[in-house]
């Protein structure tokens, strides 16, 4: 069981983030060289096999040897601190949005295999404090017709939300400005600034879905009349009205709860993935595991506050045991298996997108069907494929906030930089996956 009561006022990572501050090598993978090198300096181009244009990289060969990868930086002039997520952009060119902590949204593009910044916005209504602010992005499914991309955040201790932008290259101010409120999170009786909004993204039938945690208001993820700690699918209304509808196939739809709700049971649920009508995601516990839990279906409910990690020997009920859950020791196995990994006080896991190779597989076929999750502050990153039954440690990463597949094939990963606040200042990191092989 886990009570509030066993919190402790030092204990952020409870929610998303770690106070802990970046380790020392090989807590983070310097060892690699970084990609590309913009035109005003940077740092050297690497000399290895890495492509020159992120859209058209060699496939590499499929070897009949295990899953393993390596995190490369790549050179990049965004001059962010806390970058929170990622989502590249559809179309020609190879752009992206990241989204920082403190409220900054980039807008960027490869050029060859550096990065380069091509405007940015400052949502003001931000609330940074903590665990809160800036947190996740998503692309609309139709953005080539309607230019809308998504963002959820933290406006105050009490309240978190999803709005939708038109992105406008052209007048970054009036992206800012053409905010629509979408959905909104919010409790008053809200003791502390955690537990906030996780992962967004889309469905195949273009529906929004959102992660949101509980609030610290435990008792809340156990009751379907709210989002908060919950598993949220809804259908934003077009501009300028905003808000929502909600699919008439949600669990609740007909009154038994909140309509937009489609999953319980979730505490502080981070970062997560949507594919082909199932979702995953990182669950942050509390003082005994970290769980990975799949939506196979509406309506599930995944126990907290009333289990954590695996179920008893009892049995889960009528509740849903997670997919897969680790320990927040430093004996676990899953840290042991990391011969990297880092120390840390806390624990914070993250899930990353289910591989699809759209644009050419860079793996070998070694990630097919396969998804990757980790430690953002132990480190450690192992791979399980959608339908295994466990999972293999397959390298090493710190830091991680958002994982994204480019349109070259190669998954993207977003990482901490300057952590806890107060420590020495340190760049956001974006590292491009490849195979250590």
């Amino acid at each position: 069981m886990r009570r509030l009561a066993l919190l402790s006022a030092l204990c952020t990572a409870c929610g998303v983030l770690d106070e802990s501050p970046p380790p020392a090598d090989p807590g983070r993978p310097g060892s690699f060289s970084p990609i590309g090198q913009l035109e005003d300096g940077g740092a050297p181009r690497s000399e290895s096999t890495q492509p020159s244009n992120p859209t058209s990289p060699p496939a590499p060969e499929a070897p009949d040897r295990p899953l393993a990868v390596e995190f490369v930086p790549v050179v990049h002039d965004a001059d962010a601190l806390r970058w929170t997520d990622l989502a590249f952009l559809p179309g020609p060119a190879p752009e992206l949005l990241t989204v920082d902590k403190d409220g900054v949204v980039h807008h960027l593009r490869f050029e060859d295999d550096a990065v380069r910044t091509l405007g940015r916005f400052t949502i003001e209504e931000t609330w940074d404090y903590k665990d809160a602010g800036l947190l996740s992005v998503t692309v609309d499914p139709r953005f080539l017709e309607n230019g809308y991309f998504y963002v959820g955040l933290s406006t105050s201790q009490t309240r978190n939300i999803i709005q939708r932008h038109h992105l406008d290259p052209t007048d970054y101010e009036a992206t800012r400005d053409s905010a629509t409120l979408v959905m909104e999170v919010e409790d008053p009786r809200a003791p502390r600034s955690w537990h906030n909004i996780g992962s967004i993204g889309f469905t195949d039938e273009g529906y929004l879905w959102a992660l949101f945690g509980d609030k610290v208001l435990d008792a809340e993820a156990q009751n379907p009349h709210t989002p908060l700690g919950a598993l949220v699918r809804v259908i934003p209304r077009g501009a300028p009205e905003g808000g929502y509808t909600v699919p008439p196939d949600n669990p609740f739809a007909e009154g038994l709860g909140h309509p937009g709700v489609y999953a319980i049971g979730l505490r502080s649920p981070w970062k997560g993935t949507y594919h082909d009508g199932r979702w995953w995601f990182g669950d942050v516990g509390l003082d005994t595991y970290e769980e990975l839990n799949r939506v196979d279906a509406p309506g599930q409910n995944f126990g907290w506050p009333d289990i954590e990690g695996p179920c008893p020997a009892s049995g889960c009920g009528e509740t849903q045991g997670p997919w897969d859950h680790y320990g927040r020791g430093a004996s676990d196995p899953y840290v042991r298996a990391d011969v990297d990994a880092t120390p840390a006080r806390h624990r914070s896991v993250w899930v990353g997108p289910v591989y699809r190779g759209d644009g050419g597989d860079r793996y070998g076929g070694r990630l097919d069907d396969t998804l990757l999750f980790g430690d953002a502050f132990s480190g450690f990153v192992r791979g399980r494929g959608v339908d295994d039954e466990a999972s293999v440690h397959v390298g090493h990463v710190w830091g991680v906030t958002g994982m994204a597949e480019g349109p070259d094939g190669y998954l993207y990963v977003t990482a901490l930089g300057t952590w806890p606040i107060d420590a020495p200042t340190t760049q956001s990191a974006l590292y491009r996956v490849v195979l250590a092989d």
